[in-house]
């Protein structure tokens, strides 16, 4: 009985840390560049973390660097060159309506292939675009990536079968001691 819980618990743990750490497509991620320009506080966000291939999404914050106000009006640009593969580009605006918090401007980009990537940020009236190089990943092959949703019902499961074994214990020592 003992082992049994054991195993189930193993197996919760194991599911749970085998998960996919960032599988949901949102605003944020990991802080890549943090930097003030004048009188503006430039923050970029890129989701997943790791990157890796596939879409991926940069977020900007654009700030007053005095006030802390979000600026909502300054267009901005985003643009991935691989860095040993110069054929290798993709750009895309990043916008208010493509990101869930309204606060952000969002782009998302289709990274295809793994490796070095040279990211910028071309930000209206900052007079050049911000750089910075980023690692990308392969892709989780297709099984890891739906981890969670496939682990989820079993850890569930798992839970209801250590309180059924926890349950079934207590009975029976209750049964013991009336005896």
């Amino acid at each position: 009985m003992r082992t049994l819980l054991t195993i189930v618990g193993l197996l919760t743990c194991w599911l749970s840390l085998r998960t996919e750490p960032s599988v949901a497509k949102a605003d944020g991620g990991t802080v890549r560049y943090l930097e003030r320009h004048g009188d503006r506080l430039i923050t970029v966000f890129t989701d997943p973390t790791p990157m890796r291939t596939g879409i991926v999404d940069v977020s900007v914050l654009l700030q007053d660097a005095e006030s802390g106000k979000p600026l909502l009006d300054v267009p901005v640009a985003v643009r991935a060159d691989r860095i040993d593969h110069i054929q290798q580009r993709t750009s895309a605006p990043a916008t208010i309506e493509a990101a869930t918090n309204k606060l952000l401007r969002a782009a998302p980009l289709n990274l295809t292939l793994p490796g070095r990537w040279h990211l910028e940020i071309e930000i209206e009236g900052l007079g050049r675009p911000i750089g910075f190089d980023v690692e990308v990943a392969d892709a989780l092959p297709p099984w890891m990536a739906m981890s969670l949703w496939i682990g989820w019902p079993l850890a569930a499961i798992s839970l209801f079968v250590m309180h059924q074994i926890l349950v079934h214990r207590r009975s029976v020592q209750r049964a013991r001691r009336a005896v």
